[in-house]
């Protein structure tokens, strides 16, 4: 496995982290598709590949990733960077204070390795929220400070205000199909130094292949976004075939292709989500290799040829709300 510095902070993580939103969230598919034994398992087999980042927040599951986590990390504090999220209602001094207190409770550690702002608040000014954070350091609670869905003027007031601590990181979406943030706060946070941590990197999985109009999701998580409507589905069809026969002539797998792309960018890492012991063997795969700069060009100019359908999900939420109570599917774990 490879490594990067979080930001300036002296924090090695692994170039692909374990992200784990699915882990209690129903709306993924939890107790249905997956359950404990499944993340403990993918837990261990991060550790044997050499993943030793993994992410949360408390409002996954409802503060139940963060308690699933813990147990997974136990015996292995310090084989492992923990990183987790405030939720935006937190943010006033007293909140965020007792809510870093409850997310390290759930997480059975003494101090949070990377505390981060899961969305800005834009009643609260950035200030009183960074002058809490530094607050938190000086105490022990919380070792670096990031930000999450954060944009370019957002983050450099959130940097300015932590200072003279560093802003470690900012947590946006980012992959093939949303590459936004090369605009303006990309090059920004590479020369600032401030490590881009990419959530959603193969889109839901729609990188993957997996999906197509004759194969939709079920899970709430994925059937709710446009994205997987039969029409998209068909039109990333293109971008589809160009992953995986660049995948094929690396031997690799598209999830592998897409990964690889992302973590090609300079301090950039990512954080797919991971269910199975499978999906981890899956995307550490994507470390140890690398894209040639003309399939690159070539992945990044067939995804900027896109263009996606915003249209009603409805159906297809209706869809995944039937498979979510069929009682002929897996009970829970």
């Amino acid at each position: 496995m490879e490594f990067l510095e979080l930001g300036r902070t002296g924090i090695k993580v692994s170039m692909i982290g374990l992200g784990t939103w699915q882990w209690g969230a129903r709306e993924w598919g939890w107790g249905h598709d997956y359950g404990r034994a499944e993340v403990f398992a993918a837990f261990q087999k991060a550790l044997e590949l050499g993943v030793n980042f993994i992410d949360t927040a408390e409002i996954y599951g409802w503060g139940k990733s963060e308690r699933l986590v813990g147990e997974a990390i136990k015996g292995h504090r310090e084989e492992v960077v923990v990183a987790t999220k405030v939720w935006p209602w937190n943010l006033t001094a007293g909140r965020l204070i007792r809510a870093s207190d409850r997310s390290a409770r759930r997480l059975g550690v003494d101090t949070i390795d990377l505390y981060q702002i899961h969305w800005p608040n834009p009643i609260l000014p950035i200030r009183s929220t960074m002058k809490t954070m530094r607050r938190l350091v000086q105490l022990g609670k919380v070792r670096s400070v990031g930000v999450s869905n954060f944009n370019l003027a957002m983050t450099k007031e959130a940097q300015e205000t932590l200072s003279p601590l560093p802003l470690a990181s900012n947590q946006v979406k980012y992959n093939l199909i949303d590459r936004k943030i090369e605009a303006d706060l990309l090059p920004y946070a590479q020369d600032a130094n401030v490590t881009i941590i990419a959530h959603t990197p193969l889109s839901r999985s729609l990188l993957t292949g997996k999906f197509t109009p004759q194969s939709k999701p079920t899970s709430l998580a994925q059937a709710a976004s446009p994205k997987f409507s039969p029409r998209n589905l068909t039109r990333i069809n293109r971008l589809q075939q160009t992953v995986s026969a660049i995948s094929a002539a690396h031997n690799k797998t598209p999830a592998q292709t897409a990964l690889n792309w992302l973590i090609s960018k300079h301090n950039v890492i990512a954080i797919p989500g991971t269910k199975t012991p499978k999906h981890v063997t899956d995307n550490a795969g994507a470390v140890g290799w690398h894209l040639t700069e003309g399939e690159c060009r070539e992945l990044e100019l067939v995804a900027s040829g896109m263009t996606f359908d915003k249209v009603s999900m409805i159906p297809n939420l209706l869809t995944a709300l039937i498979n979510e109570i069929t009682p002929t599917r897996r009970s829970t774990k």
